[in-house]
């Protein structure tokens, strides 16, 4: 088996700049590699059952918040981190398909808060199972111990790095 890219870019860089200590940059470059990895192969698994990412985050956002399975479009953009602009497309694609409804709001006509249909609450309850058995399938190859170890890593990195984020409201 041959050098992977990951390991290549390392040496390249010991050999160039020797000096340079490149763990946090190979690390980093696992960890992109491994979420874009695990993107595509949920977003490839989410394509072949007619929906998208986009599609499993609204659709589910919607499902966890509960009964009535309703938020105001910019609670709802918030939660799956979706420009406004981009919340309206993507409601107004799940809206043709008959997914959500926006619903007039009596207390306030200016607002038009977005439900899951009988259709949506069926199609996001079968995508996050699909969703969950596709990565419970793609983690088997570690074990629970590493599983835990992972997790609690990658919770405490991104801590500390919402912590330092612009406009964080938690102090060091």
């Amino acid at each position: 088996m041959g050098i992977d890219p990951i390991e290549e870019l390392a040496l390249g860089w010991k050999r160039e700049l020797p000096e340079l200590n490149t763990e946090s940059m190979v690390t980093v470059a696992r960890l992109n590699r491994l979420s874009a990895m695990l993107s595509y192969r949920i977003a490839d698994v989410l394509t072949e059952h007619g929906s998208s990412l986009a599609d499993f985050d609204v659709l589910s956002a919607l499902r966890r918040h509960g009964d009535p399975y309703e938020l105001m479009p910019s609670e709802l953009s918030r939660r799956v981190m979706l420009s406004p602009s981009g919340m309206t497309h993507r409601l107004d694609l799940l809206e043709s398909a008959g997914l959500v409804a926006r619903r007039l709001d009596p207390s306030n006509r200016r607002s038009l808060p977005v439900a899951l249909t009988p259709a949506g609450i069926v199609a996001a309850e079968s995508l996050v199972r699909l969703v969950v058995e596709v990565e419970s399938d793609m983690l088997k190859v570690i074990s629970t111990k590493q599983r835990s170890a992972l997790d609690k890593a990658a919770h405490d990195l991104l801590g500390h790095l919402s912590a330092e984020a612009p406009g964080s409201t938690t102090t060091g």
